[in-house]
């Protein structure tokens, strides 16, 4: 799969712009934790702050020469990393948080929308034209799955590896490792069916 970015490796693909706001978030987070725990300023002292942090962001915002505006990215970063807050502030439903993955709605599995009425279906309409591409795929490579899958456990056995829950990936280039539609169609974190509709009154 061509298409597909391992997460590991999403940050490559991000706009500059992209890295910069979420370097200037980040750093709001990690700045509001030690204000509130090591220096003891509260909330007057972390407004202070945050606008000597604003300042800084926008004495660069209008560099025109990419290569040094990658520069000041990359040392912004090292600063970052050097005076990040050792138990930054998680909210419950970010990655690290209580509830993160445990809304019901995710654990619903992914066939339960086959069920789903063709108007709300019609709301996605992009999502569910890949969606049937994706099971004519899954039920092609199904096969050629399960053998890789065989193979690649007798490999292991003969190299004496420990046999662990961790897949392996597409015996050839750009092919497709085992179970590879769990993330594909992988849900939102909290899908929700919308229902409004052209036409019709804004129920909210």
């Amino acid at each position: 799969m061509t298409s597909g970015v391992p997460a590991g490796s999403l940050y490559k693909f991000l706009s500059h712009k992209r890295k910069v706001l979420s370097l200037y978030k980040r750093s709001l987070r990690h700045m509001e934790c030690w204000c509130a725990d090591q220096y003891g300023y509260g909330r007057t002292g972390f407004c202070y702050e945050r606008t000597l942090l604003r300042a800084r962001f926008d004495k660069y915002k209008n560099e025109t020469d990419f290569k040094r505006a990658t520069q000041l990215l990359r040392l912004g970063e090292e600063e970052f990393w050097e005076n990040q807050h050792p138990t930054p502030l998680i909210f419950p439903e970010e990655p690290g948080g209580v509830m993160h993955e445990r809304s019901w709605t995710h654990q619903l599995p992914e066939t339960t929308m086959d069920h789903w009425e063709p108007q709300q279906k019609a709301m996605f309409p992009d999502y569910f034209d890949n969606r049937e591409k994706w099971c004519e795929t899954r039920m092609k490579t199904w096969p050629e799955e399960m053998k890789w899958l065989k193979e690649s456990d007798k490999q292991n056995i003969e190299k004496g590896v420990s046999l662990t829950d961790e897949l392996p990936a597409a015996k050839e280039k750009d092919g497709y490792p085992p179970f590879w539609w769990k993330t594909v169609t992988r849900a939102l974190e909290r899908p929700k069916v919308m229902t409004w509709f052209p036409n019709d009154q804004d129920s909210y």
